[in-house]
């Protein structure tokens, strides 16, 4: 019986081992896989075929407004460039010039002036062609929202509406952190009905200076 009992023994001795040379194995070959992936496949962030930047863009834009008056806009973008070619912007713009729409919406009283306010918040998407070139474009379309505003007889009006922004940027690579440049756009203008003023008289045309600052 002992003989038997020894043997017993040696079997389950020798599975217990083949056992635990099969879990060191598997332990051994996982940690190999996870050693090569982390140093094969990094973070999104920090894989070799992404790279990231960012820069701030100050606008002035010389635009139609009313069909046949000019109004000057400034404007900030704040934008992540991804692998040098393609751009996600946060951009405002507000204008700057006095314009007064008194014979649209308060036709009846001549003479008062009735200044309006027209602003832009909105994301847009863009890729830029030759960027490693000196000189470079780039295609963009913005969309987001927008609002016009004036104050009369101690009462304020306002509409807020939706803008799609199409545009066309000519770039000068002055350097690894600066570039400037000059563009046009186009605003088209959804929902902008107050008292008289239309889709058409928000809508417009507009020429753009441009500088920027960060990196590409």
């Amino acid at each position: 019986m002992k003989p038997q009992k020894n043997r017993k023994g040696l079997k389950m001795l020798h599975k217990y081992l083949w056992l635990i040379l099969f879990i060191v194995g598997t332990l051994q070959l996982s940690a190999q896989i996870l050693e090569e992936d982390t140093t094969t496949n990094e973070p999104f962030f920090k894989a070799k075929k992404f790279d990231s930047k960012c820069y701030v863009g100050f606008d002035g834009t010389a635009s139609q407004l009313l069909n046949n008056q000019a109004a000057m806009y400034l404007g900030l973008s704040l934008n992540w460039v991804i692998n040098h070619k393609f751009v996600v912007t946060a951009r405002y713009t507000g204008i700057t010039t006095p314009i007064n729409v008194q014979k649209i919406v308060v036709p009846d009283h001549a003479g008062v002036t009735v200044r309006l306010n027209n602003q832009f918040a909105g994301l847009g998407f863009s890729y830029i062609l030759l960027h490693d070139k000196m000189f470079s474009v780039q295609p963009e379309v913005t969309a987001g929202w927008a609002s016009v505003k004036y104050d009369f007889s101690n009462a304020t009006y306002r509409k807020d509406f939706g803008e799609v922004i199409p545009a066309f940027y000519g770039i000068y690579n002055l350097s690894q952190y600066f570039r400037f440049g000059v563009g046009i756009n186009y605003r088209f203008a959804m929902g902008a009905t107050l008292n008289g003023l239309k889709n058409a008289d928000v809508s417009g045309l507009s020429g753009i200076l441009f500088i920027r600052v960060g990196t590409f």
